[in-house]
């Protein structure tokens, strides 16, 4: 593309306002959690606030005594837990990171099995593997919660890591063909005449390689997890095992009042967007290496 030719100025202009589209909303979010409360509800919004306050994110973290003892639970007769914030972001942390390891698991043995073994109907398991992203989650929420009552994991962590990992497997598996498929068979098959086992060629070999479609999963098991709300509202009750966004949800609620607070919602908006934030950071980096490092020539 020419410098300073029409088709690079419409380039740069076309880049540049999706820019400002992406990251509009995510400023507006900030600047409403920093405003007083006469700017931030207003009929005349301003695009940049004139006197901040941090009160919003103080009372988000330590929201009040009220709300706590609406969240608590007795155990063990004399013992409480209370589900504050901090214990959310355990609890979605935990979730999380089991999702992101079973997703990686599931999704790079079927993904490593149906590019390299002979498997009969392999494309039609493929194909029926990759269906189900096309079906909508809300209409299996019933079907789902009686199967996780008849297998004992409502309320509890592990039975939603399972309805995240499975939500995660037709993307899962169709980035990790692929990213098995952009691998030369070559390498696999002089190995085996090496007399190296399957376990080994997947573990020390393909696996490296395939490097940036692991962090592609990642990145989506991610998304996936920790910004469910519907799943974590729905089958998760108890106060010790609540889920971030759904705490955020009940602090912007006002407990049991009919009053939206605003700030606190924009607020924990944040709040739960700097985790994903430092994250993306960290693994864009090993991204691009792993990208650059797995380039292979046949």
């Amino acid at each position: 593309m020419k410098r300073y030719s029409s088709d690079w100025y419409w380039y740069y202009v076309i880049n540049y306002a999706l820019v400002v589209v992406i990251l509009f909303p995510i400023y507006w979010t900030f600047i409403s959690s920093v405003k007083v409360p006469d700017e931030l509800i207003t009929s005349n919004p301003t695009f940049y606030p004139h006197n901040w306050t941090w009160e919003y994110y103080d009372t988000t973290w330590n929201f009040d005594d009220e709300m706590r003892t609406k969240l608590q639970k007795k155990v063990s007769g004399s013992t409480t837990i209370t589900a504050g914030i901090e214990r959310a972001f355990f609890n979605s942390g935990i979730v999380t990171l089991g999702t992101i390891v079973l997703s990686l698991i599931v999704s790079t043995l079927a993904g490593y099995s149906l590019t390299f073994f002979r498997i009969p109907f392999k494309e039609a398991i493929f194909i029926a593997l990759i269906l189900p992203i096309l079906i909508p989650a809300v209409s299996l929420i019933i079907p789902i919660y009686k199967l996780l009552k008849t297998l004992g994991l409502t309320d509890t962590h592990i039975g939603l890591i399972f309805l995240h990992s499975t939500g995660m497997l037709p993307i899962g598996v169709f980035m990790m063909r692929n990213a098995f498929s952009s691998i030369p068979s070559s390498l696999r098959e002089v190995a085996l005449l090496e007399g190296t086992s399957e376990l080994r060629i997947m573990s020390t070999i393909m696996i490296p390689l395939a490097v940036p479609g692991l962090l592609t999963v990642m990145v989506f098991a991610l998304y996936i997890s920790w910004n469910d709300y519907i799943l974590a509202f729905i089958y998760i009750n108890s106060p010790e095992n609540i889920m971030l966004n759904t705490t955020l949800a009940k602090i912007a609620l006002g407990g049991a009042k009919f009053e939206m607070k605003w700030g606190n919602l924009t607020a924990g908006s944040i709040i739960s967007f700097i985790p994903i934030i430092i994250i993306y950071s960290i693994l864009q980096r090993y991204f691009i290496r792993g990208i650059t490092g797995s380039a292979v020539k046949e």
